[in-house]
């Protein structure tokens, strides 16, 4: 899994994924600091949603979660588990302005109120095509037509009007491409917002 980004660990009979930071710039790199004072730290053991820790050569790596959403820590210096905390932390890079402001705020808001905030989480425009683009993926893998995926996915009503003027076909085409392309590792492109992959 390491050459994906990712690593493992299992949690309540489940895989959890932690993703490198040079990943997911959605990570946040964090240096904890031990603090006494009642103002302006962080107590990981106040919080509900702590689900996880992984200890690696770079740090620690720790996940709070309430189930749909999810924040990622990399705490590069100090330790988190400890108790109270100031955390601090570096922009670097124009890529970091760019994506680390919405996961401060996720930080923030997890340690203010006690939960990750859905208005944070904003809905991803493109799911609906990653979607099709895996059940189409499915269909081709199980031996599936492309005339029988574009019925799966759009209806036979649609295929029949449809099929012989080749926009469907050509639809079940591209998502076909789409799909391995994504499989083929351009799902990291996902993860960064300055790489825009024409496929998607």
């Amino acid at each position: 899994m390491s050459r994906w980004g990712v690593r493992c660990c299992r949690l309540e009979d489940e895989m959890t994924v932690f993703w490198r930071p040079d990943c997911n710039p959605l990570v946040l790199r964090v240096e904890a600091e031990p603090h006494a004072g009642k103002d302006d730290i962080f107590d990981y053991r106040q919080c509900s949603l702590f689900r996880a820790v992984i200890h690696g050569d770079d740090g620690q790596h720790i996940l709070f979660s309430d189930g749909a959403r999810h924040l990622q820590l990399m705490v590069t210096g100090g330790d988190l588990l400890t108790g109270p905390v100031r955390l601090t932390c570096t922009l670097r890079g124009l890529r970091d302005f760019a994506t680390k402001p919405l996961t401060i705020q996720r930080l923030y808001r997890l340690a203010r109120r006690g939960r990750l905030l859905k208005c944070l989480y904003p809905p991803e425009r493109r799911a609906r095509r990653w979607i099709l683009m895996l059940r189409a993926f499915d269909g081709a893998a199980t031996g599936a037509s492309q005339r029988d995926i574009a019925a799966a996915l759009f209806g036979d009503r649609a295929v029949r009007e449809d099929w012989q003027a080749g926009f469907l076909r050509t639809r079940v085409q591209r998502l076909l491409f789409a799909a391995r392309a994504m499989m083929g590792g351009g799902y990291r492109r996902l993860l960064n917002p300055e790489r825009k992959a024409t496929f998607l």
